[in-house]
């Protein structure tokens, strides 16, 4: 009789343990396992984190530049049409593709705070523009709402837009954004980068026209700077005649000469070199970019 107790009360501690079941924390999937020999079927739930996914965090230290997708035209702050839009990308396109130099451009609602320059330059580098090694480029940005509009130059682009060409390019853009004439903008934009690139790919980057009237303009400049100064001098020599000789200007008792040589001893003179600055730097965070911009 206690043999046989014994066996059921085995049998049911055998039983009782043949499944084990625990939830694994932070998630509602059941993990189920079997006790060695015992013949249970074993079932295991795919487990996840409370993070979803994988776990890891990604890194969004530059989220505030990044785009969500890369495009030669991408009208963020929606200032153009969609016809006006496919007509621009097609142009840029085209440019890209003859000089093989990315044209693009950018609208979107706000900088952020951030400095215009500063924006730019870091979106041109966040988002992938520019092509090759150099990642030539430029880029036209416009902050509609800070009012505030930038071009930024990478790589070849800085050579082939240079000081003189992005002069140019401003003093072209500006009026018309000032007129809210976006799609006007970004066209003479398109336009004038194709004019420039072939100026460059000609060994003849642009530079800005001399003009014969600014010769004319600084020689009468000088001529009136000259004029005043020499009439105000005169105003101060009123008491002042002129003599016959330079002895009628020495007062009489003041000065008694009584001997006078001249005696030249030596003359040395000794040069020393300035040294150069082997650690000069060219400043600035982004020297890497060139640029123009303005407000409108």
């Amino acid at each position: 009789m206690k043999k046989q107790s014994f066996g059921i009360i085995l049998a049911a501690v055998l039983g009782a343990g043949s499944l084990f079941s625990a939830v694994i924390p932070g998630t509602d999937a059941l993990f189920t396992t079997a006790l060695p020999g015992t013949g249970a079927v074993t079932v295991q739930a795919a487990a996840s984190n409370s993070f979803g996914g994988s776990g890891s965090e990604e890194d969004d230290s530059y989220q505030d530049f990044a785009a969500s997708e890369f495009s030669l035209v991408l009208d963020e702050a929606d200032l153009l049409t969609d016809e006006e839009e496919s007509q621009l990308l097609d142009k840029l396109e085209a440019i890209t593709e003859e000089y093989n130099l990315e044209v693009a451009v950018a609208t979107v609602e706000s900088k952020d705070g951030n400095e215009m320059n500063y924006f730019t330059d870091h979106f041109f580098d966040e988002n992938g523009y520019g092509t090759g090694e150099n990642h030539d480029g430029i880029l036209f940005m416009v902050s509609i709402g800070d009012r505030e509009w930038h071009i930024t130059t990478h790589g070849y682009g800085m050579t082939a837009f240079n000081d003189d060409g992005l002069a140019y390019l401003k003093e072209n853009v500006e009026p018309l954004l000032k007129d809210e004439n976006f799609y006007g903008a970004f066209d003479t934009y398109a336009d004038l980068c194709q004019d420039l690139l072939e100026m460059a790919a000609n060994g003849e980057p642009y530079t800005e026209p001399f003009s014969p009237i600014w010769i004319l303009i600084s020689l009468g400049i000088g001529l009136v700077l000259a004029f005043l100064c020499t009439m105000g001098m005169r105003a101060q020599l009123k008491s002042v005649r002129t003599q016959d000789s330079a002895v009628d200007y020495v007062r009489q008792g003041s000065m008694e000469l009584t001997r006078s040589n001249d005696i030249f001893l030596y003359h040395t003179v000794t040069k020393t070199a300035k040294p150069k600055d082997s650690d000069s730097s060219s400043g600035g965070s982004d020297s890497d970019h060139g640029g123009t911009g303005g407000s409108f």
